[in-house]
């Protein structure tokens, strides 16, 4: 058994968007496809009034109207036509769990369907959905539209969000879209080129080519598409064809806020074996409440209990990133910063830092609610790495002494937005700095901000413990080595000297402030 998106890639040269339907047919060999204006009329009477979804691989879809009521015309792409055996299902079929056509024809060679406009919209376009929602409207819904379909012994081959509709107030689910579905051979296999979308794609068996289509290939999908409602997000979203391959060799493993009976019923329609993957009966069960043992034949049964589970991060120039160590997280988030703002709100990180540390989880959790999301990102650096490196909007200081001297410079905007967090003072405290001065730091920032910072960098030095500092190229330890070091240069930039807010707070730190201010009045009095 093999990923089914691996039997169709070598066909298309690769070139699969693993969140588009493929349809049944090689779509660069079809010429271009007709595209309806506003306005237009189509079977006579249905006027149309917008496009509503444009450029896919299968077809495009308008809103018209007719006698004041709107309904959706699904325009396919030239050379596809379902087979009569087909059409007359879907205009005859009256169930409230089925999309009924209510028209078909020919339009300048390209196939229309038309059927009602679901005004609630997808599954597709909500975010995590509530379980009590999902187990009490969603799933009996698409359960018996599964049903329907398949004791008329046909798959659909392609559920997945974008393809179920809301209706009757959100109380129940449509299936729609059956422009891919078709009826199975006598040994209740539909044997063909892979169809559906890759993100929404269970294993199945294939032939060359070709691949066997059941309906369990259909709640397997119905096992995906749960995945996302409860995620807010598939399981394999950003990935490519391969890489979605690769997730289902390497064994799957669920979310933990996939939890309760819906994982029970998750695991089950993931089964790997299609025979003992769950079908109508056994999810007609579980929506009146009894209780199902799944078969531990399946995905989940592959993996070591001592592996570590990768985290996915992020996808950047069409690669995906995944870490398998606090360390690589470290690096991916100093790397991908603004990425970091968002899976610091995934469940999954979590889930993957637990696995080296539990004693972080709750800390971690809590991140995900940071007011600034830049702090709780800096924050959740500091609690998986000891470092004195400082890494803050993907901006990085070396150490301590490193932050200091670009912020005391005034310019670094990043530095100061960084002390102006109230990070500078969290980041001492985790190190250990002297409480006092720390203190000192913290009320000097509450009452005057960033307005003196020659103050916060005379105690950013006195926290350091430094007593040198580079002048003119020069490493400047005592005040006879500042004057050695000025030796040479012209008055103008020795002037300068009393400006640089660095050696002020240098020569503050070493009790030299009566030298500063004459300094200072010598600038003054030769200007």
């Amino acid at each position: 058994m093999i990923n089914a998106a691996e039997t169709i890639a070598p066909r298309n040269n690769g070139n699969i968007n693993a969140a588009e339907t493929i349809p049944p047919y090689n779509s660069a060999q079809i010429p271009s496809n007709v595209q309806l204006v506003s306005g237009e009329s189509i079977s006579d009477s249905f006027i149309v009034h917008s496009a509503l979804q444009k450029s896919g691989k299968q077809a495009d879809i308008y809103l018209a109207k007719k006698w004041g009521k709107s309904f959706v015309i699904k325009l396919y792409h030239n050379g596809w036509h379902p087979s009569s055996r087909m059409q007359t299902y879907l205009t005859n079929v009256r169930h409230p769990n089925i999309a009924h056509l209510l028209d078909s024809g020919d339009y300048h060679g390209s196939y229309y369907e038309i059927y009602d406009y679901y005004a609630e919209g997808t599954l597709d376009e909500t975010g995590p959905l509530p379980s009590l929602h999902i187990q009490n409207n969603v799933v009996p819904a698409i359960n018996e539209g599964l049903h329907e379909l398949h004791k008329n012994k046909i798959v659909h081959c392609d559920i997945k969000p974008s393809n179920l509709f809301y209706s009757k107030n959100k109380e129940s689910v449509v299936i729609g879209d059956c422009g891919i579905s078709e009826f199975v051979n006598a040994s209740g296999k539909l044997i063909d080129s892979f169809r559906g979308t890759p993100e929404y794609a269970p294993r199945v068996r294939s032939l060359l080519w070709s691949a066997a289509m059941s309906p369990a290939y259909d709640y397997g999908s119905f096992g995906l598409v749960l995945c996302r409602l409860i995620l807010g997000h598939s399981l394999f979203e950003g990935m490519s064809v391969d890489e979605i391959s690769r997730a289902w060799e390497n064994g799957i493993v669920l979310p933990s806020q996939i939890n309760g009976r819906l994982l029970t019923l998750i695991k089950g329609l993931l089964n790997e074996n299609e025979e003992e993957r769950w079908g109508y009966t056994q999810v007609k069960r579980w929506c009146e409440g009894e209780f199902i043992r799944t078969s531990s034949r399946n995905i989940y049964a592959k993996r070591r209990e001592t592996e570590k589970r990768p985290l996915i991060y992020g996808r950047f120039n069409d690669q995906t990133v995944s870490v398998n160590s606090l360390h690589q997280l470290v690096c991916a988030i100093q790397e991908n910063w603004e990425q970091a703002k968002r899976v610091i709100q995934r469940r999954e990180l979590v889930d993957f830092i637990s696995q080296f540390d539990r004693s972080k989880v709750d800390a971690v959790r809590a991140l995900a609610q940071s007011r600034d999301l830049d702090v709780g990102v800096f924050k959740l650096l500091t609690m998986l790495e000891e470092s004195n490196t400082i890494c803050f909007k993907g901006r990085i200081y070396s150490d301590i002494s490193a932050y200091v001297e670009s912020l005391s410079t005034g310019q670094d905007e990043t530095a100061i937005q960084f002390l102006r967090s109230g990070l500078l003072v969290y980041y001492l405290r985790a190190k250990g700095a002297e409480p006092s001065l720390v203190d000192r730091l913290e009320q000097m920032i509450i009452r005057n901000g960033c307005d003196d910072m020659g103050a916060i960098s005379t105690i950013c030095f006195e926290l350091q413990g430094r007593r040198t500092i580079k002048i003119f190229g020069t490493d400047v330890e005592t005040l006879g080595d500042l004057v050695e070091a000025m030796y040479g240069h012209e008055i103008e930039e020795i002037s300068a000297l009393t400006e640089n807010k660095q050696l002020i707070a240098w020569m503050s730190r070493l009790g030299y402030e009566k030298e500063m201010r004459f300094m200072r009045q010598i600038g003054e009095d030769r200007s």
